[in-house]
């Protein structure tokens, strides 16, 4: 697990005002695979780039890279992982400046296990932002607005996540992979995705204060990204239930201690 702390505060003064920031996550795109639902990728990158408050992170599978020995038909890619890479940089670079971190996913993970290169890596650092990178789980501080009660300092928020691992047809399965993140490290917002489904839930839980001889009540919120897919090929062929493509979005509020998670309406795209 690799531990990022990111003070917005120290990056620019206006977001000293912010009185919340959003995260929209990007994962599951799958670049090169032929039902990639271009339409509402456009609209959600226009959505992260032209809002100043809204950031992103990056979790993995943006890319399909189908090998010859992998589960995706390397036939029906529209793509050469080469040209995947190119398309996933000249995508990544409007909204460079707002990607917090950013992991791999095990589509990505396909090259670097027969090769070693590790082509998220690369992509991070033809952005400028290798720093920001991990192949792993990230565990991410994150500072800026100001906290209305006490002493004068930015809010601060934990989110842990990594790109997640197994299948499960049923939610209830998804989510309970989630939930079990917190069976790794206490965190404010959890996120994971891979399973292709948005869900969003929130636990309780009561930690020590050994200074008041108290339990304090910690509120964890657990969410899981979209996918940028439309309805077909292996998740058709296998019987797979059709899922929604409704972005989700993680809302911080910037002056007192408060996350919420909101799910979009799905878009009807024809295309």
């Amino acid at each position: 697990m690799k531990v990022f702390y990111i003070n917005l505060n120290e990056i620019d003064k206006k977001y000293e005002k912010m009185k919340e920031i959003r995260i929209v996550p990007l994962a599951d795109i799958h670049i090169g695979d032929e039902l990639l639902d271009h339409k509402l990728l456009k609209q959600t990158i226009e959505y992260i780039k032209n809002n100043d408050n809204v950031f992103t992170i990056l979790n993995g599978d943006l890319m399909n890279t189908a090998l010859k020995n992998s589960v995706s038909d390397i036939y029906s890619e529209t793509l050469t992982p080469m040209e995947q890479i190119d398309a996933l940089l000249e995508l990544l670079e409007p909204i460079k400046d707002k990607i917090l971190v950013a992991t791999c996913g095990n589509h990505e993970r396909r090259i670097e296990k027969d090769t070693s290169v590790d082509i998220m890596n690369l992509v991070m650092k033809q952005l400028g932002l290798g720093h920001r990178y991990t192949s792993g789980s990230f565990y991410l501080y994150l500072y800026f607005g100001e906290k209305t009660q006490g002493r004068k300092a930015p809010m601060v928020y934990t989110i842990y996540g990594y790109h997640g691992s197994g299948g499960g047809r049923k939610t209830g399965g998804k989510i309970n992979r989630a939930i079990e993140m917190s069976n790794v490290c206490i965190a404010d917002i959890y996120l994971m995705s891979h399973v292709h489904e948005p869900i969003g839930t929130k636990k309780v839980i009561y930690l020590p204060d050994y200074s008041n001889k108290a339990l304090n009540k910690k509120e964890m919120l657990y969410a899981i990204s979209n996918s940028f897919l439309k309805y077909g090929g292996y998740a058709e062929q296998f019987g797979f239930t059709p899922v929604s493509t409704s972005r989700i979005e993680l809302i911080l509020n910037g002056q007192e201690r408060e996350v919420k998670i909101l799910i979009w309406k799905e878009e009807k795209n024809d295309n």
